[in-house]
């Protein structure tokens, strides 16, 4: 049985992945901003925000496990720590836990340079950035020259990736449906992570280490 710690339960991706634990899962602690309930855990899922970096730290220190960080906007400082925590554990750090967006970065290395490319991002009104961590991650991977942000009502996120060519253009879409989804991500990332020596991976280190058909697929 696998020990989970969830950093952040009480937003909305903590909770999700609370209530979606597969069954080699089990939930041994979890903080919010008003308490921390601490356990002996194999690894912390980390659904809270770049603000509580710090602390996020120095509890993977003292529960002397591995670390799942699925929050965006670190500062240097805040980078300068992760970097640090990942000399004495394992890390994993991404700014998205979605296995399509990243099949999509991928994709969009391959396109990168056919044309000019421009990105459009939908998320939800509530979403505190814009543009989005993922939209980052696909300029990245893209070479993108524009990124377009809307913010619609309870939309889950979509982005789109549009490279144009002369007379032609190619269009990458990626939808998500339910929020589930980042949980699965996280969690298989969490299962893969444990087993790794110390060291700052990417959600790619574990997507390119996992070959089984399974991974494409939610779990419960």
């Amino acid at each position: 049985m696998i020990r989970a710690f969830i950093y952040g339960i009480t937003g909305k991706m903590g909770q999700i992945v609370a209530r979606n634990l597969p069954d080699d899962f089990t939930l041994s602690g979890c903080a919010c901003s008003s308490r921390c309930d601490e356990a002996p855990s194999d690894v912390i899922i980390d659904f809270s925000s770049a603000a509580a970096t710090s602390k996020v730290v120095a509890l993977c220190d003292k529960l002397n496990c591995s670390l799942v960080i699925a929050t965006t906007g670190q500062s240097p400082s805040d980078e300068k720590l992760i970097k640090e925590c990942a000399m004495r554990h394992a890390v994993l750090k991404s700014g998205n836990m979605s296995v399509g967006i990243h099949l999509m970065m991928r994709l969009c290395e391959f396109l990168k340079g056919v044309g000019k490319c421009e990105i459009i991002e939908t998320h939800h009104a509530q979403k505190k950035d814009a543009p989005s961590g993922t939209a980052l991650m696909l300029k990245s991977a893209s070479g993108a020259s524009d990124i377009h942000s809307v913010r619609l009502s309870n939309a889950v996120g979509t982005h789109e990736v549009i490279f144009g060519l002369s007379n032609e253009a190619i269009t990458l879409t990626h939808t998500a449906f339910d929020r589930r989804l980042f949980a699965d991500g996280a969690v298989k990332a969490a299962r893969w992570l444990i087993n790794q020596p110390h060291g700052l991976y990417s959600f790619d280190d574990f997507l390119g280490s996992e070959k089984h058909p399974s991974l494409y697929h939610s779990e419960r």
